[in-house]
């Protein structure tokens, strides 16, 4: 039976941090400027040379020094290693691996990320271009090659900086002598003296105002909007999804998310700053961020400004010049890393986190654009209407990663799971055009919901979780997994916890929801679906689980409450297919069959095709457990149809087909499926074993249909199944004539009910509960069941094959 899941977005990469680099030593000591260690068996080699000259350069080892035409050029720590390192092999590739080496230490590598910044870096100050390179070249998959010629120089003369030259010019000092000094000039040079001093203090202090840090690792920054003052009107609303991801790359900064921000303040790019002050302290942040883009002449220029929430006071702007239109993301690069310093990120943190914009989003400034009308929806909680956006944007620039990944969650959450692979794998493919942060968010959840590897999933996303404890997407995912798979009791605190870390998020919210659904914690789901989020919320989702919650609490006003909210909305699908699973659960099995077939022309209308063939599917399933095997088999027909190539449709449709007789059939979509999907862990041991077992139930041979349930066991209760793999081992045991085992099983599944309140296999186990005690000779208990049964059938067709099963068990029942 087809089941949804859902993820967040975000994610943080754990990295290893560069040592700083040491300034002290004597004139022999290693241009690698990493600290020493504490191991004495660690040794440095001296440098090759003293200096190096090409073009119109001069690098000098030992101070550390680029000079252009004598005149210093500022360059940091790790793109001058890089130099050196190339300088000593000019001519020669330095393989990506030997520079990791040689520019980590011994210790520790630095990594490809940081490699790809700090040749970008060493290109910017040596005026270099990767695409007509003058001194560095890349090597396409190996590493970087210094393509000018080179003198090396063996003069220590050149490090004039660190020793002492005498000048002959000069005479010898023999002797001094020593004149008698007026008052007057004492008093000139006194007050000379003091004014100097005073210089000198308001000049410091001025220094220490400009460069202390004006934020702290647990002060809340918020991201105001990002205004276009240039007159060019194709630059309305381009850069604010920029600005965001260049500050979410930071793992020092404590960003407020944009949806929270977002309740306060609907339409950033045009409110005041007294509007996003006051949200910023409504927010308890401490600092509001703006951006705007300005003209100039010539060009443009990009201005952040940091202000106080509190007091409104302005901290600090930060500008960066654009002369032409393609130099106003490299602009804007410049400008956030001079904030993220100004706001007290380290220099090593810089460093390693600080991907280029055209590499880390795209560099194409209209596919930006497109990119963040969908972030803009998407923040909004229009999902489904921001794929047209995310879809021109990819088309725009087909290297945009972080565009596929939108889709690729997008599609998933609307149950279009090969849709969602294709686009997962396509981000996967181009994950290291992304920052770290984003790079994470794509690697966990491409083994998440494309390749379906729940334990690596689990990894990556603890991994983000440690290292960003303050992003919600990492806990929130994490959550889902446990729910994934049928563990709802771990996720009930990390639900919780992402909900508390933005409670303005519908997906965090409708997780948390899910979690209290399936602890039975009804009193919290309460009042999570009748709080004002919730009555608000626009995430599908969340209203199905409140469905399900008033469902399993007989709440018929309830169920009916969210049935009105999805109406004649592109989301009313899940709710028809609820509804349809209440139906057949109650024994209405021609109202249900309506419902079924309603849901799946909804989803067609939208464009849903694979979910239309779940629901298909989810009939066929439900109509072949109930006793129309018949029927089933014209409805797995046109579910393959319309989805053929999808391995979970494949799966469902393998395990309908066996349900309904079609064991060769069954054998045959089973195979596709593990074929397409090899490493996805519900698929294989739970689905695929659950097709197994009811093949073997169908031939009789239910002791392999047991042990094909064996690896479905620790996965017995995750969310796709509904609780059937401990309903068909309980069918097993009984073909086994062992009654005892099989009332254990059906037992399982009546006491994990609130995992899946509206399962068929809820009211079905309930039955064979019965005749189980029945046959243990447990009479009065197997009697209960059946009274309960009555209750919830008391409306039923007449004709419902389980119901016409139940009356034929009591007949057997002593008088």
């Amino acid at each position: 039976m087809f089941e949804m899941r859902w993820l967040a977005f975000g994610v943080r990469l754990e990295s290893r941090g560069f040592r700083a680099a040491s300034k002290g030593g004597s004139p022999g000591s290693s241009y690698n400027f990493h600290e020493k260690m504490s191991d004495p068996s660690v040794s440095e080699d001296p440098p090759l040379h003293d200096a190096y000259r090409f073009d119109h350069f001069e690098v000098r080892v030992l101070s550390e020094t680029l000079l252009c035409d004598n005149e210093r050029v500022k360059i940091q720590a790790l793109p001058f290693r890089l130099l050196l390192v190339l300088l000593e092999n000019a001519g020669n590739v330095v393989t990506i691996e030997e520079l990791g080496r040689r520019l980590g230490g011994p210790m520790y590598q630095v990594e490809l990320g940081s490699l790809r910044v700090a040749a970008t870096k060493l290109r910017e100050a040596l005026g270099d271009n990767a695409m007509a390179p003058r001194f560095v070249k890349t090597i396409s998959g190996q590493g970087y090659k210094f393509i000018a010629n080179v003198t090396p120089v063996d003069d220590r003369s050149t490090e004039l900086s660190l020793e002492f030259v005498p000048n002959p010019a000069l005479p010898a000092i023999e002797s001094f002598s020593v004149r008698r000094i007026s008052s007057k000039t004492v008093m000139v040079l006194l007050v000379a003296g003091a004014v100097s001093m005073i210089a000198v203090m308001a000049g410091f202090l001025i220094y220490r105002e400009s460069h202390i840090a004006l934020a702290g690792e647990h002060d809340l920054i918020v991201l105001g909007g990002f205004t276009n003052s240039s007159g060019d009107h194709d630059m309305d609303g381009t850069l604010s999804s920029a600005f965001r991801v260049k500050l979410q790359e930071s793992p020092y900064l404590n960003l407020v998310s944009d949806r929270k921000f977002r309740t306060l303040v609907k339409d950033p790019e045009v409110a005041t700053l007294n509007d996003e002050l006051n949200a910023c302290r409504t927010l308890r942040g401490q600092i509001l961020l703006r951006g705007q883009l300005a003209s100039r002449n010539p060009g443009n220029e990009v201005a952040l400004t940091a202000w106080a929430c509190s007091s409104g006071r302005k901290l600090t702007t930060q500008k960066s010049v654009a002369s032409t239109k393609a130099d106003i993301l490299p602009a804007l690069n410049v400008a956030t890393e001079q904030m993220r310093r100004r706001l007290g990120e380290p220099d090593n943190s810089l460093q390693r986190f600080n991907v280029p914009l055209n590499q880390a989003t795209t560099s194409s400034l209209v596919a930006l654009r497109a990119f963040t009308q969908g972030e803009d929806k998407r923040a909004q909680g229009l999902e489904s209407d921001s794929i047209s956006d995310y879809k021109l944007a990819a088309d725009l620039d087909p290297q945009f990663a972080l565009a596929y990944a939108r889709l690729g969650a997008i599609y998933f959450n609307a149950g279009e799971y090969v849709l969602s692979r294709q686009y997962f794998q396509k981000a996967f493919d181009l994950r290291a055009r992304t920052t770290d942060r984003e790079r994470l968010y794509i690697t966990a959840n491409y083994y998440g919901f494309a390749t379906g590897e729940v334990s690596r999933a689990t990894e990556a996303y603890e991994l983000w979780r440690k290292v960003y404890p303050q992003d919600m997407a990492p806990v929130n995912n994490l959550a889902i997994e446990y729910l994934l798979i049928g563990q709802p009791e771990k996720a009930v605190e990390l639900a919780r916890t992402a909900g508390q870390l933005d409670t303005t998020i519908d997906l965090a919210n409708a997780t948390w929801t899910q979690a209290y659904l399936e602890v039975g914690d009804y009193a919290s789901l309460n009042a999570l679906c009748k709080s004002s989020l919730g009555e608000e919320s626009n995430t599908t989702v969340f209203h199905v689980l409140c469905f399900q919650g008033a469902f399993a609490q007989n709440d018929e006003a309830g169920m009916q409450h969210q049935l009105q909210w999805a109406r004649g909305k592109s989301q009313e699908t899940l709710l028809l297919q609820e509804a349809a699973n209440v139906a057949v659960s109650r024994g209405k099995a021609a109202e249900a069959w309506r419902l079924f077939d309603q849901a799946k022309e909804s989803a067609l209308q939208n464009n849903l095709v694979e979910f239309a063939a779940g629901t298909t599917l989810n009939k066929a399933t439900s109509k072949a457990d109930v006793g129309y095997p018949g029927e089933a088999r014209h409805d797995i027909e046109d579910a393959l149809k319309l989805a053929p190539n999808g391995p979970q449709t494949q799966g469902f449709a393998a395990l309908a087909l066996a349900r309904a007789g079609e064991t060769a059939l069954a054998q045959a979509e089973a195979g596709k499926a593990a074929a397409q999907s090899p490493l996805d862990t519900i698929l294989n041991s739970s689905i695929l074993a659950s097709v197994r077992a009811a093949i073997h139930l169908q031939k009789h041979e239910p002791e392999e249909a047991v042990r094909s349930l064996d690896v479905s066991r620790v996965y017995d209760f995750n969310e796709f199944m509904q609780l059937a793999p401990s309903y068909y081992r309980g069918l097993a045991y009984l073909q086994m004539k062992q009654p005892k085992e099989a009332a254990a099983e059906f037992q399982r599944v009546i006491d994990h009910r609130i995992i899946a309140p509206d399962s068929l296999y809820v009211e079905l186990s309930t039955l064979e509960l019965g005749h189980s005690l029945q046959l243990i000779g447990d009479t009065s208990h197997a009697r209960l069941e059946y009274e309960q049964l009555e209750e919830v059938w008391r409306d039923a067709d007449t004709d419902f094959p389980p119901l016409r099963q139940m009356h034929r068990y009591e007949q057997q029942l002593p008088r």
